[in-house]
Formats: structure tokens, sequence, C-alpha cells
């Protein structure tokens, strides 16, 4: 199996005006995908950290905390590692579901359920993207922002009803 590095990233902090390293570690994808500083030209990868998350155990993806760590924002990290009662993992890429689809006949609908639902995000996203250009226009009324919305949960409640129960205790 293929290492997959990760890194804890460097960032410009204004407020402190110095650099401060993350409290996690993120692979580039993670670091592009979620990284708010990402897009910054100042953040950058801390070579020295780089290491192989599949050598790691789940728990040692977040550091603990520095003294000078706001332990709020900590809280809501490490509650992130495991959303929904989940154990922390690795999101599965498209190479790996297109490997588990040829080499797996019993992973296919799995395989076929992740990219489709990562084609659902992709068109909520674009969705959300539109109805919010239209709406930051001076000339929209609180009516246009209600069928924006009514529209976007239309088709999140198409989504929904297609998956079928989740599990009563999460879905409301």
């Amino acid at each position: 199996m293929e290492p997959l590095w990760e890194w804890k990233w460097a960032y410009w902090d204004e407020q402190r005006a110095r650099f401060d390293q993350t409290p996690l570690w993120m692979t580039d994808a993670e670091a592009c995908a979620d990284f708010w500083a990402y897009t910054d030209q100042r953040s950058h990868k801390i070579e020295h950290t780089k290491r192989d998350r599949r050598l790691v155990a789940p728990l040692d993806l977040v550091d603990a905390p520095a003294n000078d760590v706001d332990w709020k924002k900590e809280a809501r990290q490490r509650a992130e590692r495991s959303r929904f009662g989940l154990p922390p993992f690795v999101t599965p890429t498209y190479e790996e579901l297109r490997r588990g689809w040829r080499e797996n006949p019993a992973c296919r609908r799995f395989a076929l359920e992740v990219q489709t639902d990562r084609y659902a995000f992709s068109e909520l996203e674009a969705m959300a993207a539109e109805e919010f250009w239209h709406l930051s226009k001076d000339s929209a009324t609180v009516e246009d922002g209600r069928r924006a919305l009514a529209r976007l949960r239309r088709r999140l409640m198409a989504e929904l009803n297609r998956i079928g129960t989740i599990d009563s205790n999460r879905r409301r």
C-alpha cells in the first residue's frame, strides 16, 4: 500500500503577527479543500512534520493543545475528527474507488454510492453559489431568498429520500 503523506501546515496569524502551525496534520488534498489559509501565499507545509497517515494511530491525527491554544477551537477540531459518532477515517480517493471496483465486485455499490454523493455535493455547492450570486445583487428581495432556500431544500430532500433511512437518532 502506498504511503499517504500528511504534514502540519504553517500559516500567518494576523493578530499575533507571527507564523503558527496547525494542531492537526493534513494531506495536500485536505489542505486544498478545507484549510482556510491554503490560498494565502504565506502558508506552507512544514516539511519536518511529514509522516505516513497509514502508520499512525487514529487518535494521533491532532496534537495535544499547547498552552496558548484556544480550547474552544481545539474542541471543535477534535469533535470533527469523529463527526456523527463515526470513528476517524481517511476518505477514499477516486483512484481507490476505481481499484475497489475492479478488484472486489462486492464493493461496487459502495463505490457508486460514494461517487454519487460526491456529484450531489458538487451540484448542491454549485446551486448555492449561483443563488448566492443572484441574492447578492441590490435588487434581490426576501422572497427571492426564500425561493432560493426552497430550491436547495427540495434538492437536499430528494437526495435524502434517495438514500433512505439513515438513523432515527441522527437524521432529525
